[in-house]
């Protein structure tokens, strides 16, 4: 019998892990060899592990998009398939663009996320049919890549940017919306995964360079 195709899964809701992992567990060619609830985490695990594939949620804390270049910068073997609820075309061409193979709604069947999942370990890439379908449309459309990331920011998350790009630290972004320090690093996060920057600098100029937040010259 051939050895099972070694996963690490991550998302920041535990009830979507155990639903993947009570999943997993029906088929005797998947097994799960590390889970995480955020990008810092998953990419740690796959770097101590080098699974075969790590299935990862596009939007999470870090960021699936940075967690995914990372991946494949420590575990270049391990074959990267995204787990998203959003239809965001930017997002997942930047996700493709990060090194990840596959591309997957949550709302997709047991059936075809086995099938994805074993396609994967043998490098051959599944896109969701209503995501290729969209990929499609913005071609046709011409649609630049990173075009439309700002949209896919929550309100918070977007006033969040908007005092980064202010050249505020986290506890004054935590004082001036009345939320915790932690929330605020939380919101940060997101927001460098879903702009698909590395830094608080890199996001500030993207905020600047996209007319969201006027650069104040001193």
């Amino acid at each position: 019998m051939n050895k099972p195709i070694r996963l690490v899964i991550a998302d920041d809701h535990d009830l979507v892990r155990q639903g993947i992992r009570s999943f997993v567990e029906t088929h005797a060619d998947l097994a799960i060899v590390g889970e995480a609830g955020d990008a810092a985490h998953a990419v740690k695990i796959c770097a101590q592990h080098k699974p075969d594939v790590a299935l990862i949620d596009l939007v999470m804390p870090g960021g699936g998009i940075e967690a995914t270049r990372a991946i494949r910068a420590a575990s270049p073997s391990t074959q990267v398939v995204l787990l998203t609820s959003f239809e965001d075309v930017q997002q997942i061409v930047a996700a493709i663009q990060a090194g990840a193979l596959s591309c997957l709604l949550k709302d997709v069947d047991a059936d075809a996320l086995a099938d994805a999942l074993r396609k994967a370990a043998q490098g051959e890439a599944v896109l969701h049919a209503r995501i290729a379908a969209r990929l499609m449309d913005a071609l046709r459309r011409g649609v630049e890549p990173g075009s439309g990331m700002l949209e896919s920011l929550s309100q918070r998350e977007r006033e969040t940017l908007t005092l980064v790009a202010e050249g505020l630290s986290n506890q004054m972004i935590a004082e001036r919306l009345g939320i915790g320090e932690k929330t605020v690093k939380t919101h940060v996060s997101n927001v460098l995964g879903k702009l698909n920057v590395s830094d608080r600098t890199q996001a500030a100029v993207f905020a600047w360079k996209s007319g969201m937040k006027q650069r104040t010259e001193s």
